[in-house]
């Protein structure tokens, strides 16, 4: 293979080359000789560029890349590509004998006009618009395919193993790390390369065959000599290598890069796992091949072998590990993280800009990253999560990236069009939810999608008061905060609501006078009369009650009994978190009149949604004429529909049941070993623990030592409850009993002996 390499540039004179120029295509001009490291090139005039092909190149290989650049040609035409110029005879190519008696093969392209970028030349902006050329002619060689596609070349990345018998030639102090990134390859990336997307693809689409013009943006691609059939991403590695190659800022210049691909071409999960790997197997096979075949006069071979080594050691030193995280993080659209600020500044600098919003832990977290149930910290850690509610199916879960980042790259737009997406969304919700709820109404989060809630009600009822439990939350506007006594602490609910106590009976040492029944608590409404009763059906910031069918039974009943609407607030408990249902409010045999969806929606796209009746809300659209211009966007919906079919089609109810079966008895056994655990609440994938003190009394400070000392073991939850005392524990639907087990034995760990 190697030796294709080995075979010298073509040999013809001048006035050879003038004369094929005559006879063969009518053109005549000044010739000036260009570089070119395997095929003699020449300027004709100002007009055109001849290129004769190395001697190996056989016209197989001639004919794939000349009906290539034809293809794209016609696929975009906007692509700044040099067009092949036929011979009289129409010919695309012609066979030429050399100097040396070797049959070689011409061709005449366009001259195209600008210059090889220096390798610091180019800004963000230039690197970005870089790699966007390079998602074009990926996209424009699509379906494309010619058997010389297949032959074996030395610069796929693919292929890079074989080099490991060229690892000697290359200077000392660079054999070990091009060996450490061959091995990385086989165990990373050999194993799961033949499963990603793969076509014929450009393959060198670095700074010695691409020209930009003054200003930066890419106005030739001169060379196709080095096509293949690969994987896709193997392109953008490819760029990303040669064009970084040589740059004393190369890790900070990758995300511009990568996320100009990104805008043409969005990578699919496994692709964007092994790009950092690919890239730094080009790196070697740069190095290994320049070094076998670099003379002491070639500066420009020279510079390229040792910027891959010098690349490659800078990447060692950040840790290849840790590069490959961060690659990752920013295929999947995260924010460049290289320079990277100690969190001793980055909490200074926080707190300057977002004021004093609190963190989740004594020690604050610092993530870059999350894949699965899992956070991935500044340091490479992973974190167990089993707090976060909003990825209810799995942090960057690889079908809702898909979705997202296909719907993003075709079209992202409010509801006033028709489209699709947002009407099938609202069916497949409509039709999974209670019998009699037959409107969906698109919003962007779970506060805006009760305050949405509570307008109707207040419109259809001609009321004000709402009734909520003792330490509820349900939002964060101005009307959802009314309805959240967690918000107010201390202070006196507001004239329009009045409290409920929660399932498990009054307590009167808490915040906030409560009420046993619904009865009560609209006595205590006076004039502004009940319009709505809203009740997170899991009870979470009321330390996790749930399951309590019989009181929302009863309470819904009671509220309808005084003219009343309930609305379920599944924000916390919906998509079938607590395994019995998709919602919650099911499970207790009550037909709502409102269900309002938030956070695990989109599994971290804002998107939220009010279920409700035709009844109440069209009176409604029609007085206010109601409009979200953000809400049930494009994105959004397709968000929403790859969160439900992961649901479905991955059995997450039934697995959320099974496992929180499971986390119950396994909480359970630990509670029964020490006093410093109490009573345990799991509904599903959520769970309640209350933490005691050594008298038995809740134990807030206790809780909050816990949760602290999970998360310096690599296990994140929270504390939830009136006191502070609930230990809140809500894993994704994904989870495995692995990972439940291992939770409840590092909360084992760390409770007081």
């Amino acid at each position: 293979m190697l030796e294709r390499l080995d075979e010298p540039v073509p040999r013809l004179a001048e006035d050879a080359i003038a004369a094929l120029l005559r006879e063969q295509y009518g053109v005549d001009g000044p010739l000036r000789r260009l570089a070119g490291e395997r095929d003699l090139n020449h300027a004709v005039g100002g007009d055109y560029v001849l290129k004769v092909q190395n001697a190996t190149d056989g016209e197989d290989v001639i004919e794939m890349s000349s009906l290539a650049i034809a293809e794209l040609v016609r696929r975009d035409p906007e692509l700044p590509i040099a067009h092949i110029v036929p011979t009289r005879t129409g010919a695309l190519w012609h066979p030429v004998t050399d100097a040396a008696g070797r049959t070689c093969f011409a061709r005449l392209f366009t001259f195209l006009r600008g210059h090889h970028p220096g390798p610091d030349e180019l800004d963000e902006r230039g690197l970005y618009r870089w790699a966007r050329v390079v998602a074009r002619v990926g996209r424009g060689l699509r379906g494309f395919f010619h058997p010389a596609a297949r032959y074996e070349i030395a610069w796929d990345i693919a292929r890079a193993p074989a080099q490991r018998d060229g690892i000697e030639t290359v200077p000392e102090g660079g054999r070990e790390v091009v060996a450490a990134v061959l091995d990385r390859f086989e165990t990373h990336v050999a194993p799961v390369l033949g499963g990603l997307r793969a076509q014929v693809v450009h393959n060198d689409m670095g700074r010695a065959n691409v020209l930009v013009d003054d200003a930066g943006a890419v106005s030739g691609i001169i060379d196709f000599g080095d096509m293949t059939h690969t994987a896709l991403v193997c392109d953008l590695a490819v760029a990303m290598a040669d064009v970084l190659n040589g740059r004393a800022d190369a890790l900070d210049a990758a995300p511009a890069m990568i996320a100009g691909y990104r805008s043409i071409t969005p990578l699919e999960h496994d692709e964007a796992a092994v790009l950092a790997d690919l890239v730094a197997a080009r790196l070697a096979i740069t190095a290994v091949i320049m070094s076998k075949h670099v003379r002491a006069d070639d500066v420009d071979v020279l510079d390229e072998r040792d910027g891959a080594v010098d690349l490659l050691r800078t990447i060692d030193a950040f840790g290849f590990a840790r590069f490959a995280e961060e690659i990752a993080a920013q295929a999947h659209g995260a924010a460049p993280v290289w320079r990277r600020r100690g969190d001793a500044e980055l909490r200074r600098s926080r707190d300057r800009t977002f004021g004093p919003q609190t963190l989740s832990y004594d020690e604050p977290l610092h993530v870059v990253r999350g894949e699965g149930a899992y956070l991935i910290g500044a340091d490479g850690r992973r974190y167990l999560d089993a707090y976060n509610n909003v990825p209810v199916v799995g942090h960057c879960h690889p079908e809702v990236v898909r979705a997202t980042s296909a719907q993003m790259a075709t079209l992202n737009t409010n509801t006033r069009y028709l489209n699709e997406a947002g009407v099938e969304l609202a069916e497949r919700l409509i039709a999974s939810a209670p019998p009699g709820l037959d409107r969906v109404l698109f919003v962007n989060s779970g506060s805006e999608a009760n305050d949405l809630a509570l307008r109707i009600a207040r419109q259809a009822t001609g009321r004000r008061g709402a009734l909520v439990t003792r330490f509820a939350y349900h939002g964060i506007t101005a009307a959802t905060f009314e309805l959240s006594p967690e918000s107010w602490q201390h202070a006196s609910a507001p004239p329009d609501v009045a409290l409920l106590d929660p399932p498990g009976g009054a307590h009167a040492e808490l915040p906030h006078p409560s009420h046993p029944d619904v009865a009560a608590a609209v006595v205590a409404l006076g004039g502004a009369g009940l319009a709505v009763t809203v009740v997170d059906g899991s009870f979470i910031s009321d330390g996790m009650r749930g399951p309590a069918h019989g009181w929302i039974r009863r309470t819904a009943t009671a509220t309808h009994a005084h003219g009343g609407l309930y609305l379920a607030d599944e924000v916390q408990a919906g998509f079938g978190r607590t395994g019995d249902a998709l919602w919650s409010v099911a499970a207790a045999d009550v037909a709502p009149d409102f269900i309002t969806l938030g956070k695990p929606m989109g599994n971290g796209f804002p998107v939220a949604a009010v279920l409700t009746r035709s009844d109440l809300a069209d009176p409604f659209i029609e007085a206010t004429d109601y409009f979200s211009t953000f809400g049930g966007n494009t994105v959004a919906a397709a968000a929403g529909l790859a969160v439900l079919h992961v649901i479905e089609t991955d059995g997450l109810v039934e697995r959320a049941r099974a496992r929180g079966a499971r986390l119950r008895t396994r909480l359970e056994e630990l509670a029964c070993r020490t006093p410093a655990l109490g009573e345990v609440r799991c509904w599903g994938l959520m769970a309640g623990v209350d933490v005691l003190d050594d008298a038995g009394r809740p134990d807030a400070a206790g809780a909050r030592r816990i949760v602290n000392a999970l998360r310096q073991r690599g296990v994140l939850i929270g504390q939830t409850g009136p006191r502070g005392d609930v230990l809140k524990i809500r894993p994704p639907l994904i989870v495995t009993t692995e990972q439940l087990d291992l939770l409840v034995v590092e909360l084992g760990a760390v409770l007081p002996s």
